[in-house]
C-alpha cells in the first residue's frame, strides 16, 4: 500500500473531479489517497497547509487547469514554498485540465519546476474539460479512458522515473505551434479579462462566492469585493452564485473561446498520457 497525496487547484470543479477519479482508481488497488486543493479556505497557503502533510508520502500527484496556455499563478507559489520539503518515495506525476485551445508550456513548466527540487518524476497526463458556461456531465468516457490508461502504465512501470532527456522531450509536445499560441492566445486572453460586477440589490451575503474563489480574490463587505491583482478570471463566483448576483458576460466569454480555436486551433490529440 502506498501514500499517495494529489494537490491541486481547480476553479472550475473540473480538476478537482479529475482527482476525485484518479483517487478512486489508487484506493481501488488498496492505497491511501489524500487530496488537497490549495483553492479552499484553509488551504491557499502553505503556510496554513503546514509540512507535515508530505511526510511519508510515497507518491504525489500534482493537478493544474491551464488558464491562458500557463500553470495557474497560485499553484506555483504555494509549490515554490512546499517542494523543498517534498520528500516523495518514487516521486510525482503531473496531470492538466484544459479547455481551451492547447495546454501550453504547463506539464513542462511544472516538471521543471520539480526538477529544481530533485523530485523524480513519473509521467503524467492532460484531458479537456468544459468551460465553466458548459453543464455537462464530467469527467466524460475519453477522460476516464485517459485516467484509466495513465494508472495501468504508471502501475506497470513499477513506479520508475523518467529520465529527463525523456521527460522534456515528452512536456514539450507542438512546442512550435504552442509558441505561436501562446502569442496569438495571450493577447486574445488578456481581451477575456471581461468585467465582473455584483449586483447589490441581488446579493444576499451568503459568502458562497468568498469561500469558493480559488485564488481568495474575494472579500464580503455590504457586498462581495474583487482584489484584481488577485483575480484569474476563471468567472468561478459567476458559476456558483445562487442568487444570480454576479454580473459576468459568459457569452462575450465563449465567443472568445471559439475565436481563439478559428484562429489557432485545437491541440491534437486532446487527451493523452505521458509516460
Amino acid at each position: 500500500m502506498m501514500n499517495i497525496l494529489l494537490l491541486y487547484i481547480s476553479p472550475g470543479k473540473t480538476t478537482e473531479k479529475i482527482s476525485k477519479a484518479l483517487s478512486d482508481r489508487f484506493e481501488a488497488d488498496g492505497h491511501r489517497v489524500t487530496r488537497l486543493n490549495i483553492g479552499k479556505p484553509g488551504s491557499r497557503t502553505f503556510k496554513e497547509v503546514g509540512s507535515s502533510i508530505f511526510y511519508d508520502m510515497d507518491l504525489i500527484g500534482i493537478g493544474n487547469p491551464v488558464f491562458h496556455l500557463r500553470v495557474m499563478h497560485p499553484l506555483t507559489e504555494f509549490l515554490d514554498q512546499a517542494l523543498p520539503y517534498a520528500k516523495p518515495r518514487f516521486g510525482a506525476f503531473l496531470y492538466l485540465t484544459y479547455g481551451g485551445i492547447s495546454s501550453g508550456r504547463a506539464l513542462l513548466d511544472l516538471s521543471n519546476q520539480l526538477k529544481k527540487n530533485n523530485i523524480p518524476i513519473l509521467g503524467g497526463f492532460k484531458v479537456w474539460a468544459p468551460h465553466f458556461y458548459n453543464r455537462v456531465e464530467y469527467p466524460d468516457i475519453e477522460a476516464r479512458k485517459t485516467i484509466d490508461e495513465f494508472y495501468s502504465r504508471i502501475k506497470e512501470s513499477g513506479y520508475q522515473p523518467l529520465e529527463d532527456e525523456k521527460t522534456k522531450r515528452l512536456f514539450s509536445y507542438q512546442t512550435r505551434k504552442v509558441n505561436i499560441a501562446y502569442h496569438l492566445a495571450n493577447v486574445i486572453g488578456n481581451l477575456r479579462e471581461l468585467p465582473i460586477q455584483f449586483d447589490q440589490d441581488k446579493c444576499r451575503g451568503c459568502n458562497r462566492c468568498v469561500n469558493e474563489c480559488p485564488v481568495g480574490a474575494l472579500t464580503m463587505q455590504k457586498i462581495p469585493v474583487r482584489d484584481t491583482s488577485k483575480c484569474v478570471y476563471c468567472y468561478h463566483c459567476a458559476a456558483v452564485c445562487p442568487h444570480g448576483a454576479v454580473i459576468c458576460p459568459t457569452e462575450k466569454v465563449a465567443d472568445m473561446v471559439r475565436t481563439n480555436k478559428k484562429l489557432i486551433g485545437v491541440e491534437n490529440p486532446q487527451n493523452a498520457v505521458y509516460l
